[in-house]
């Protein structure tokens, strides 16, 4: 029989951007552990910066390095109140909306970096529907189990139950849609053409309580990232 591996899934966070100065989804990746049943975690150990030139070459400069399984992105959305896997990604939009540097991506420069024969929309291969159903069971579990604690090992009071996970298709045409397009675009490229990125966005978080309720929310969605994975490969 083949050797078991665990599935690798390489995680990101972003930055300080605009006037957020402590993004919660960096906060929220430096606190995950490095392996869950069946799972590696690779948690890229910078926060992302903002800036479209460098998400285009960060993406697959960590696609290549790391090789793997699964890419989860993890950003903020300011005015949101739930947390939300994004179901894909558009390649343009991104001259509307000046980055930490002050840039964009002009249209004329989106064809050369692209081509023009690249999709205009990319989405996941994933299946989402199995992702969220599984995410949600995966939490329900955790919260019935009450294990949420702080960084040392002590319990938290947290309300877990008050965590909204939902499905969205409102990644938006700033850093968060650039990288998403990015990586799907990355993945499509290897062997058997899976584009197996996802992009989850949380809500603003404060304190360390908010903080761990988030890292209980992603392991969950990484385990049933996992599990969707397995899943795939065994109907192959």
């Amino acid at each position: 029989m083949p050797d078991h591996h665990p599935v690798r899934v390489l995680v990101t966070g972003f930055g300080a951007f605009q006037d957020v100065t402590t993004n919660p989804s960096f906060e929220i990746l430096k606190r995950l552990p490095q392996f869950l049943p069946d799972i590696e975690i690779i948690a890229h150990p910078e926060p992302l910066r903002a800036a479209y030139h460098s998400l285009l070459k960060v993406s697959p400069q960590l696609i290549h390095q790391h090789d793997p399984d699964i890419v989860l992105h993890i950003g903020l959305a300011v005015e949101r109140d739930y947390f939300a896997v994004e179901r894909g990604a558009c390649r343009d939009g991104y001259h509307q909306y000046p980055d930490v540097d002050r840039q964009v991506i002009s249209k004329s420069e989106r064809q050369k970096i692209w081509g023009k024969n690249s999709a205009e929309r990319l989405d996941t291969s994933m299946d989402l529907e199995r992702v969220a159903e599984l995410w949600t069971l995966n939490f329900k579990q955790m919260s019935r189990s009450n294990k949420v604690k702080d960084r040392k090992g002590h319990q938290k009071s947290c309300d877990m139950d008050s965590a909204k996970l939902k499905l969205s298709d409102d990644v938006g045409d700033y850093v968060c849609g650039l990288v998403y397009y990015t990586s799907l675009t990355e993945l499509a490229k290897r062997g058997e053409g899976r584009r197996n990125a996802v992009f989850l966005h949380v809500p603003p978080l404060s304190g360390e309580a908010e903080i761990e309720k988030g890292k209980a929310v992603v392991e969950a969605l990484i385990v049933a990232l996992g599990e969707v994975f397995q899943g795939q490969n065994e109907c192959l």
